[in-house]
Formats: structure tokens, C-alpha cells, sequence
């Protein structure tokens, strides 16, 4: 113990002495930094900081139209599932579900072709995870083929509907999408640095046909409210709709009477942020801030 004390006090003896004899030296190592920080203090009581509030971009050139330009009509998306083999897949397997097929496939027939019904969410997840999965997704009637979408329901009425829509992110090419650039405002993949609007997300939903899926959804949820006469314990064959078996039907009444004849979709506002003038300022000779 007093060997270590002894070493110490020689270290501090040898360190003030080179001090002493360097005057100039020692002048520098202690006044620079104060002079550092009082400039730093100076600029910091000259400058305010400034807040953003969150920014919604109505911009004309930012819209998507649904079922127009990037974003594909219902037509186009049953028509790509038809050409590719690949399935549109409903869930839970009950009459509501069926008559909503039935009464869809009025207007739109290859929605017939294309859909796939599973008893529950849970089998539909179970299929999807299998090795089964899409081995033969080319074969009419095929029972394992290949699932682009998928509608759940929740509650189907007749007050209350509640539905989530999924799709099989390979319909994308390479690199997009990324989960890093899907819509998040409030999650990990959210950077607080970056600044400005980012059509991507919008994007990426108009190109997988979501908005379209969901724009046929809520067009049948509107109809069928409509309808007093609906009882939901009939066979979804025997559809309770006056009209519907009136082959003219698909051309008498415009898709459009269910749902806004325009939907544009708009790029997510952008999160509220702060400036700090002073960092800007201070960056451009120190960068370590």
C-alpha cells in the first residue's frame, strides 16, 4: 500500500512540474476549452428550437385512385389470380360467407374460380404453414393451391362486421416490399430521422390489389346491409336478394352504386418532429454533435 502511494505521489510531482515549465502550453489545455464552451453557451442562448406539427400531404400528383393506374380493378386481380393459378381464400366456412361469394360473383363470375373456402382462421394458417402448401397450384380443383389473399372475418353482421385482409407478399419483386417501408407510425422499423413524405407504402398497397380487395369487401358489406329482407339462416344458394337471378342484373346496376365512385388514397402524414437550430449550426465545426 504505501509502495503505491509513493509511485503516486511522484506521477503528480512529475506532471506538475512539466506544467510549470510549459506555462504557455498549460494556458492552452485549460482556456481553449472554456472558451469552446462559452461560445457554445453563446449560440445556444441566440437560437430556438422549432417544432413541427404532424403534416398531411392532399397533394393532386400523391393520390392513388382505387381500381385505376397502379392500382388494379377487381376484374384485373381476378383475372391475374385465373392466369397464375393462384387463389383468393375466405374464412370461417359459414353462410354468410358463402352467400357473400354467390352474391359477389353476380358481377364479378371468375371470383367463383378463384376463392377457396376454409372452416376457420386457424386451418387457414395451419394449410399455409404446411409443406402441402401450393404443391399442385396449377390443377383445377386442386385441395392444396396457392393462397395470393385472404379475407377473415371476425363478425359478419347483421350490425357489426368485422373483417382483416392478408396478402402473400411474393406477388412483389425483389426487395420490395420491405418490411421496413410498410406503413408503420408507431413501430421498430419507424425512423425518427427521416423527414418528408414516402409514397412507397401507398404504393405497395395499390400494386398488391389490397385497396381493390378491400374496396369489394366494403361494397358488398354497404349492399348487404341494405337488404331488410336478409336472413342469414337461408342456404347461401338460395340467395334472399330480389334481382339476383335476373341475368341483366351485372349490367343494370353499376358496381359504383355501393361504394363512392371515387376513392383516392393519400400518403400517410408525416410524423411532428423538432428542430433544433442549433445542432445545425454547431455540426458544420464540431462534428462529433
Amino acid at each position: 500500500m504505501g509502495t503505491a502511494s509513493n509511485q503516486l505521489k511522484i506521477m503528480l510531482r512529475k506532471n506538475f512540474l512539466l506544467k510549470i515549465r510549459h506555462p504557455f502550453v498549460t494556458s492552452a489545455e485549460i482556456l481553449l476549452p472554456t472558451v469552446v464552451m462559452l461560445l457554445l453557451i453563446a449560440v445556444r442562448t441566440q437560437v430556438d428550437t422549432q417544432i413541427h406539427p404532424a403534416q398531411p400531404h392532399i397533394q393532386k400528383d400523391l393520390f392513388v385512385e382505387v381500381g385505376k393506374g397502379v392500382s388494379p380493378n377487381i376484374q384485373q386481380v381476378l383475372e391475374s389470380l385465373l392466369e397464375k393459378g393462384e387463389h383468393l381464400a375466405f374464412a370461417p366456412d359459414t353462410n354468410e360467407t358463402k352467400l357473400m361469394i354467390d352474391v359477389m360473383s353476380t358481377k364479378f363470375p371468375l371470383l367463383k374460380l378463384v376463392s377457396v373456402v376454409y372452416k376457420d382462421e386457424v386451418e387457414l394458417e395451419t394449410y399455409i404453414s404446411s409443406e402441402a402448401y401450393g404443391t399442385c397450384n396449377q390443377a383445377r380443383n386442386c385441395s392444396n393451391p396457392k393462397i395470393k389473399g385472404a379475407v377473415v372475418f371476425h363478425e359478419q353482421g347483421p350490425q357489426s362486421f368485422d373483417y382483416s385482409i392478408r396478402l402473400n407478399h411474393t406477388w412483389a419483386f425483389s426487395g420490395f416490399p420491405d418490411v421496413t417501408t410498410i406503413m408503420d407510425t408507431n413501430g421498430p422499423f419507424l425512423n425518427d430521422l427521416e423527414l418528408g413524405v414516402s409514397p412507397v407504402p401507398t404504393m405497395q398497397y395499390s400494386f398488391s390489389g389490397f385497396f381493390t380487395l378491400q374496396q369489394m369487401v366494403d361494397s358488398y358489406i354497404i349492399f348487404i346491409s341494405q337488404q331488410s329482407d336478409l336472413n342469414s339462416s337461408i342456404k347461401s344458394e338460395d340467395l334472399p336478394l330480389p334481382g339476383f337471378y335476373d341475368t341483366n342484373f351485372s349490367s343494370r346496376i353499376p358496381w359504383t352504386r355501393f361504394n363512392p365512385a371515387h376513392i383516392r388514397i393519400a400518403p400517410f402524414p408525416t410524423r411532428e418532429y423538432t428542430d433544433d437550430q442549433f445542432q445545425s449550426i454547431v455540426k458544420e465545426v464540431m462534428g462529433i454533435l
